[in-house]
């Protein structure tokens, strides 16, 4: 069995310093923080004066018959100011798998955007808040938004967006080719050959004769387009806004309108989707809006025919 035993000694630091300053003097020139109740002046007692260790001032409270004094006080030895770290990120910051991405918050105004960094999307819009009351009604709150997106979302995907929310059911007015929608919600993606439609969607298939078809949906449809762009593939999930109506009547000699649709089962006041009708006399399909052949009132499901088209008792009409 080996014993060893030394006895050494380590000299410690002495963190009491001594100074002489002269007594016009209130500010001391210490870096390091001085320890609480150390401070004192040889051969001076403390009711001539008071230590600010907050700021290392001396403030007189009495006159001192001296022109120098001798300080002693005490400091740690450490700094309360410096930083503490194991490594340099200088030294480690290769070691990660990530490298560090610099970030920018700022559009290109300069300022910080509704999009945080992306610098490529350009968005504007409308958003308000409504209250209505009454003496003969309750008070209703009603909301309006408005928004559209277009842009790049990183380098290669093209984004658009077209956000329309109002909480009064209102369809547009049929009497115009192009209807504005009061409600609608649809956000797009492109990239290269492919693209995503989420929202409320528009499936549409004229090329061929057998399989024509028009439907609006609620959902996501993604269509791919090969590299030549004389195939391409779509596919689609979803759920119908409403269901299928087919109206046939005769017209009335003279009456050009209008002319109140129903349902299914024969019920009256419905709202007819914007949009979605076909319209045929004797077998010709019609075109909507005052200058073409009909106008039709979405909300009240409602269809009236211009001068173009003259009704008589003997006019076949389907709408559907």
């Amino acid at each position: 069995m080996l014993y060893m035993a030394t006895n050494a000694q380590i000299k410690v630091p002495s963190n009491k310093i001594i100074k002489k300053i002269a007594v016009t003097n209130h500010l001391i020139n210490e870096q390091k923080k001085i320890v609480p109740n150390s401070f004192f002046i040889k051969d001076v007692d403390s009711s001539f004066y008071f230590f600010n260790y907050a700021t290392n001032t001396i403030t007189w409270l009495k006159t001192l018959p001296k022109d120098s004094i001798d300080i002693v006080y005490r400091v740690f030895n450490f700094s309360f100011n410096t930083y503490a770290y194991r490594y340099n990120y200088d030294s480690i910051k290769d070691n990660f798998i990530a490298k560090p991405i610099k970030v920018n918050h700022k559009n290109n105004d300069g300022n910080s955007g509704f999009f945080g960094n992306q610098q490529d999307i350009q968005y504007n819009g409308s958003f308000g808040r409504s209250l209505s009351f009454g003496n003969n009604q309750s008070a209703i709150f009603n909301s309006q938004l408005n928004l559209q997106i277009n842009g790049m979302l990183g380098d290669s995907i093209a984004i658009s967006a077209a956000i329309t929310d109002n909480n009064l059911p209102i369809q547009p007015d049929g009497t115009t080719q192009q209807l504005n929608e009061f409600d609608k919600i649809l956000i797009q993606f492109k990239k290269k050959n492919w693209q995503i439609d989420l929202g409320d969607i528009d499936i549409r298939y004229q090329d061929n004769y057998f399989l024509n078809f028009y439907k609006r949906l609620q959902g996501a449809a993604y269509k791919k387009t090969n590299t030549k762009g004389n195939h391409h593939f779509s596919i689609a999930g979803a759920i119908a806004k409403g269901k299928f109506v087919r109206n046939v009547f005769q017209g009335l000699e003279g009456n050009q309108g209008p002319y109140r649709l129903k349902g299914n089962n024969n019920e009256f006041f419905l709202m007819y989707l914007a949009n979605t009708e076909r319209v045929f006399i004797d077998g010709e399909l019609l075109q909507r809006g005052e200058d073409q052949d009909y106008i039709i009132n979405y909300n009240t499901a409602e269809i009236t025919f211009t001068p173009k088209q003259l009704i008589t008792k003997d006019t076949r009409i389907q709408v559907e």
